[in-house]
């Protein structure tokens, strides 16, 4: 009897270490969102991974991530970690559960705000001018500074974009919003702020060419921009990540400073501690946008 009760034992100990085993040597896959694209998101992220590779002992995988393919990613297991707009953060936060590590920080801050983009010469000013005329974002209720945090800026104005503009359409990347405006295949366009410095930067653009509507100025937050400034992307692990790995990540995450190869690479400073979703989640609230719709 105790033979059999020492063998269970010896058992139930083997069978707990070889489960801490697989999940501590397991992959862990990380997402990142892409809203220019998977190649540049690549290029920018991937030493990043490495990185987290490095310091945690643990292969990390960066999967680029269309700003439409997130939540499927999310609930088709694919992804253990993702760096995303708040959008969808505090989405997933709500629906899946979220363990919040950091948030990003940009050469131009922890914060990033909208831009509603016009061309030059167009008339068009205010917000108030955009009725009647024809507009493009990025994906409706997904997209943080390229849809979300303009139509809240508009909604508090009494302007709704789908029922007052002559149309409204979405486009997968944002630098051909801002191109088709160029071009003037449509009035206006609503990009994340540091997307016209960017491309201007390439040479695909040039500033000056462009009115950027209701623009206000900012101590914390120096690109263009239109509405309010929200928290930049999170860093943040599903519950199914153990938290010894989690912890790992964060701590990794935090070390990186400004001059490191790895922030460089990504354009960033580092990262900060996780900056509250609360004036998020008050915006996705007055939007109705789903899961925050009752």
């Amino acid at each position: 009897m105790d033979i059999s009760k020492n063998l269970i034992a010896c058992l139930g100990t083997l069978l707990v270490s070889i489960t801490h085993i697989s999940i501590s040597s397991a992959d862990i896959n990380l997402g990142v969102l892409a809203p220019r694209g998977e190649l540049k998101a690549k290029k920018r992220w991937n030493d990043f991974a490495s990185y987290l590779t490095e310091k945690t002992d643990q292969k990390v995988n960066m999967i680029a991530l269309s700003p439409r393919n997130v939540i499927d990613a999310v609930e088709n297991s694919q992804v253990d970690i993702l760096l995303i707009n708040p959008v969808l953060t505090a989405k997933i936060e709500k629906l899946h559960g979220a363990n919040l590590l950091a948030t990003l920080n940009k050469n131009s801050g922890s914060v990033f705000a909208g831009v509603i983009v016009a061309k030059k010469g167009s008339g068009i000013k205010t917000a108030e001018d955009l009725k009647n005329k024809k507009v493009m974002s990025l994906k409706f209720r997904v997209a943080a500074g390229a849809y979300t945090f303009q139509a809240y800026h508009l909604y508090k104005q009494g302007i709704n974009p789908h029922k007052d503009f002559a149309s409204m359409r979405a486009s997968k990347k944002q630098d051909d919003l801002v191109l088709a405006v160029k071009a003037g295949m449509i009035d206006a366009a609503f990009v994340r702020s540091g997307i016209l410095e960017s491309m201007q930067k390439e040479g695909k653009i040039k500033i000056s060419d462009f009115v950027v509507i209701d623009q206000h100025a900012s101590d914390e937050l120096k690109p263009v921009h239109t509405t309010q400034h929200y928290p930049e992307w999170y860093l943040f692990s599903l519950n199914s990540v153990d938290s010894s790995i989690a912890e790992k990540i964060k701590a990794a995450a935090l070390a990186i400073k400004a001059d490191d190869a790895v922030a460089k690479k990504a354009k960033i400073k580092g990262f900060v501690e996780p900056i509250s979703l609360d004036g998020m989640k008050s915006a996705l609230t007055a939007l109705k946008i789903s899961p925050f719709s009752n």
